[in-house]
């Protein structure tokens, strides 16, 4: 018998270096930020050329010195600074995300381990869910008022949902194979679901927790445009009124940053926790983030 027959198998191809993929990441980010330049390039010189109103389509630029001009030369505690502005929206949309998805799968939780809680609470959650959440928001403003108690609650509501279904889903995805061998060992329910069953389930977690993270940052703006004193909503509804188009564009682009931060910060977590999930495996050899 050859040698070489009783030795490992290992994929065909080679494995990706550290360094091979060090520069895929920075390939593909210079690749971004010249496909970002081109784009606003294109766009600057197609409203230069076809001679569009910058009151319905403005420039980069344009949009660029209101940014400049919101961040820089108001004073933080003027209502014309975006600062004044994004410290509401963005302490509504992060509260509200962790509390409503931390009662979500809590619930979650509770109704895998109660069965008769789970069948008292999904027509409940199934009729909420299936609600827009915006609708709720004249409700909420008359009960909470026009400022930060309304939207809190309202992204703790769009936020819950996703977490329940997700969470529940999860925890029911885990195998009978391990939790039997578990028992056979003699280990207690904690440990069973602290040694399998919640690892399990936490692919499911994170998915929900994207899901939620965009739930609330258009239930949060949303509700602002409904009624607000302060906010990036009601910012934006003040540039509606005097036709502040650049300025429209810029709360836009503040907004698009927040939902990509926390996205990075969300991938990051997923990262470090979840490294073990075939999809992470997948991500770290191929270098993607």
């Amino acid at each position: 018998m050859r040698s070489d027959a009783l030795a490992p198998t290992r994929p065909l191809g080679p494995r990706p270096s550290r360094a091979g993929r060090t520069f895929g990441i920075s390939g593909r980010l210079v690749l971004l930020i010249a496909v970002l330049a081109l784009f606003f390039f294109v766009w600057e010189m197609a409203v230069d050329l076809t001679g569009t109103l910058e009151i319905i389509v403005p420039k980069p630029t344009s949009i660029y010195r209101a940014l400049v001009s919101g961040f820089f030369d108001q004073p933080v505690t003027s209502r014309a600074s975006f600062i004044f502005h994004m410290q509401q929206s963005f302490s509504q949309i992060l509260s509200g995300y962790v509390v409503g998805s931390s009662l979500g799968l809590l619930l979650a939780t509770l109704s895998v381990r109660f069965a008769i809680l789970e069948f008292l609470m999904r027509p409940f959650v199934v009729a909420l869910q299936s609600m827009p959440k915006i609708a709720l928001a004249p409700v909420l403003i008359v009960w909470f008022g026009l400022g930060f108690n309304s939207k809190f609650v309202l992204v703790v509501l769009a936020t819950f949902f996703p977490l329940f279904v997700n969470g529940v889903t999860g925890f029911k995805s885990v195998e009978e194979g391990p939790i039997r061998m578990m028992r056979s060992f003699g280990a207690s329910p904690r440990q069973i679901f602290t040694k399998v069953t919640f690892p399990t389930a936490l692919p499911f977690i994170f998915a929900g927790l994207e899901i939620a993270m965009v739930h609330a940052i258009t239930s949060g703006i949303a509700a602002e445009f409904l009624g607000g004193q302060r906010g990036l909503g009601t910012m934006m509804l003040i540039m509606q009124q005097i036709v502040d188009v650049p300025g429209m564009f810029s709360v836009l682009v503040i907004l698009a940053f927040i939902g990509w931060l926390l996205s990075v910060l969300l991938a990051f977590l997923r990262r470090r926790i979840v490294f073990w999930a075939p999809d992470e495996r997948t991500r770290a050899q191929a270098g993607r983030p």
